[in-house]
């Protein structure tokens, strides 16, 4: 009997241990195990490359259908002390979530990053991000994280077009002239409301309170991170 008991303890003993995970290897800048990127690669790529010589931030991408903890950001720490990534680095992490199904997106920033990108433009890149992640438009969701994390660098993400020069007419008034037709003339421009002003990717539309409690409308451009009321 006591022979038993001490097999049953050690049975559970051994239960009880973590099976030892295997994670990815690193295999360069661009990480794409979920095979989603396809011929935007190439592109991707030298984006990157321009980023490391032009501002010396390394950007890793991964990109997963399996996280083996079922938890994005424990699997993109696990993911940053494995490949021992660097102070100057950017590492995203776009991930397919076991349980629920879905895909997520975490971001893990060296220490000598985290003055240098902001967190509220971190937060709306995120969360336009997620558009794409709950629709599956996993390419689309790299593509854009890569020219907003750009675009912070340099300094400019989130800010206004920059202004037409006053003898300069936009080309929406030299349709208009051609045209003569108020109607087309209002139809373009609600369509052109549609679009970033600045870099003319397609804008969403969100809303938020103001400290009165009133709703109000605005529209944001999940690429350089551009707003405005709508």
């Amino acid at each position: 009997m006591h022979a038993l008991v001490l097999a049953l303890v050690w049975l559970w003993a051994i239960s009880g241990q973590d099976e030892e995970v295997v994670l990815p290897r690193p295999m360069g800048a661009i990480n794409d195990y979920a095979a989603v990127l396809g011929g935007a690669r190439a592109e991707l790529e030298a984006q990157i490359e321009t980023i490391r010589e032009q501002f010396n931030v390394r950007l890793v991408i991964l990109a997963s259908i399996y996280d083996p903890f079922d938890n994005a950001a424990l699997y993109t720490q696990k993911i940053w002390e494995s490949w021992k990534l660097g102070d100057d680095t950017v590492l995203l992490v776009f991930v397919k979530e076991q349980t629920k199904g879905v895909w997520a997106f975490e971001l893990r920033l060296g220490e000598n990053l985290r003055e240098r990108l902001l967190p509220e433009h971190l937060e709306r890149m995120r969360a336009g991000l997620a558009y794409h992640l709950e629709r599956k438009r996993i390419k689309t969701a790299i593509e854009e994280s890569v020219r907003a994390l750009q675009a912070m660098l340099e300094g400019n993400y989130g800010q206004p077009p920059p202004q037409v020069s006053r003898g300069q007419p936009l080309w929406l008034w030299v349709m208009a002239g051609v045209l003569g037709l108020g109607g087309i003339v209002l139809g373009v421009r609600a369509v052109m409301r549609s679009y970033c002003p600045r870099c003319g990717a397609r804008m969403r539309s969100y809303y938020t309170y103001s400290r009165q409690g009133l709703r109000v409308a605005y529209r944001s451009c999940p690429r350089c991170g551009y707003s405005r009321l709508r």
